[in-house]
């Protein structure tokens, strides 16, 4: 699994390109999944949650494709994405790619939020080969 925060939001923002942080860190830097990995599921484990918010849903891009949304709330908690069902969607999932994948987000316009809005995403994922095979090089993983 990644796991990425983002900077708390306590006022409005345009659309656009939110920002994530490897935990730990301070420096802005994209999410990146390993090339043949499986994902099985995206969360938004939304710690604070504003009284008040208009706007701010969040897009899922994996190697380039937008592969669902999360919806942050009033209440916080554990946000899981609303994949698009589609087969190019289904592909990436399957299988991100022979390369390392990089994992964006993009949010639609916040107009209006009262109080302050942060969380963690937590990207999960089985690792595998690049071709997405999975032979045991040592870690005791079969596909067999």
């Amino acid at each position: 699994a990644q796991q990425d925060y983002i900077a708390t939001i306590t006022a409005t923002r345009l659309a656009g390109a939110i920002p994530v942080f490897a935990v730990g860190t301070t420096t802005a830097a994209p999410a990146v999944i390993p090339a043949g990995a499986i994902v099985n599921h995206i969360f938004f484990l939304q710690t604070t949650a504003p009284s008040a918010l208009t706007g701010g849903v969040i897009t899922v891009n994996i190697a380039g494709v937008d592969v669902g949304t999360i919806t942050p709330t009033t209440t916080g908690g554990r946000i899981g994405i609303a994949f698009t069902n589609t087969a190019a969607v289904a592909t990436v999932l399957n299988n991100v790619g022979t390369t390392d994948a990089t994992v964006t987000f993009t949010a639609t316009a916040i107009t209006a939020i009262t109080g302050t809005l942060a969380g963690t995403f937590d990207i999960q994922y089985t690792s595998r080969n690049p071709d997405g095979s999975i032979i045991a090089y040592g870690a005791g993983l079969t596909n067999n």
